[in-house]
């Protein structure tokens, strides 16, 4: 009976080991990310810099033994894979086994969501996939997860993606354009409002000035951003005088501020611009991806409402973990007092089953 009893617990001890180790490594990763430094570092980290159809990426891989490879895709950022907090992930990630290749973006640098690059996360999964022979992951931030999601949809590596993780994404352009533009989002039946920052407004006029289909009313449109970003008191009455149809009709989207004249204002938009925004929406394409799909977002995000990744989460044909953050904003820990602290620490257990999820990462 005895000898029986301790096979048992021994067999149990034995399936439960690795597990135990995955959710250990889950803690040391986030405490990494939540306070950089204080994680006990057992392998180093290289980083190296890498060509994918002639444009420059890093790769980061550890000195240990690898548990899979993963593709990052930064937001809407002037530094893109150079941005330190970006970098910081991606060497987390690369101590904790996996093999982090992070492309360049020169869209998404520009605050532009295109489909090159849809194409370029596809490639770097090819190529990924070529150099490492692991479980392949695709991990999306902010604005870059659209583009994340519809590349795990690619029939060209949709079958070779296991896992895709969308941090702080988007459902719906259309929703987060209304979200940008008003502060107004609905979850439940129930609208709410939130204080939105005029600098989103412009970043968002970036985002869409190349959807314009004359060559011309783009650069007018990027001159005109580029100043309002720079300072949001300039004065661009110049470049508004240079405006042809299409470079008001968007204006005048980015600068409405009413709940009741979004849908009309989308609706004034040439067919082809419509179009694009439908086609960088993972609405309509999600239901094409294979892999498993890892959510997260922050509750007060004032750049992407989290409704949007409840609504991708309820559309997810293999939704693996979805996981709201209390006290994150966009992409970062939310600043405040010792109630917002509260929150983050519960965050923190959000966050470890988050990565035990990632770091199970698997061969479909």
């Amino acid at each position: 009976m005895r000898r029986g009893l301790a096979l048992a617990l021994a067999t149990l001890v034995l399936l439960a080991a690795p597990r135990i180790g995955r959710f250990g490594s889950a803690h040391l990763v986030a405490l990494d990310l939540l306070a950089p430094g204080w994680m006990p570092t057992v392998h180093s980290v290289i980083r190296e810099t890498v060509a994918i159809d002639r444009a420059a990426a890093d790769l980061y891989r550890s000195s240990g033994p690898q548990r899979g490879g993963l593709v990052l895709v930064p937001g809407l950022s002037r530094e893109g894979k150079d941005h330190p907090a970006f970098q910081r992930v991606a060497r987390s990630l690369a101590r904790a086994g996996f093999l982090v290749l992070a492309p360049d973006f020169p869209a998404l640098r520009a605050f532009h969501v295109a489909e090159a690059d849809v194409q370029a996360i596809v490639q770097a999964v090819q190529a990924l996939t070529a150099e490492a022979g692991l479980p392949i992951g695709i991990v999306g931030f902010s604005f870059g997860a659209g583009p994340a999601l519809l590349a795990a949809a690619d029939p060209a590596i949709r079958d070779r993606v296991d896992l895709v993780g969308s941090f702080g994404g988007y459902w719906d352009l259309a929703n987060v354009i209304g979200f940008i533009t008003t502060g107004w989002y609905e979850e439940d039946g129930r609208r709410r409002q939130v204080a939105q920052q005029s600098y989103n407004r412009w970043k968002l006029l970036a985002a869409l000035a190349p959807y314009a289909a004359e060559l011309a009313e783009r650069e007018r449109l990027q001159k005109l951003v580029e100043r309002k970003l720079a300072n949001p008191e300039a004065d661009v009455s110049a470049e508004l005088g240079k405006l042809g149809v299409e470079g008001w009709q968007l204006l005048a989207l980015v600068g409405n501020r009413h709940r009741d004249r979004v849908a009309g204002l989308l609706a004034s938009l040439t067919p082809p611009i419509r179009e694009r925004i439908q086609r960088l929406s993972p609405a309509g394409a999600i239901s094409q991806v294979k892999a498993r799909l890892l959510i997260a977002h922050g509750r007060d995000d004032d750049s992407i409402p989290y409704t949007e990744s409840l609504r991708l989460a309820r559309a997810a044909p293999n939704l693996g973990r979805l996981v709201i953050f209390e006290g994150f904003t966009h992409a970062f820990p939310s600043e405040g007092g010792w109630r917002t602290r509260l929150r983050q620490v519960r965050d923190l257990e959000r966050l470890v089953l988050l990565l035990d999820n990632l770091l199970a990462m698997r061969r479909r």
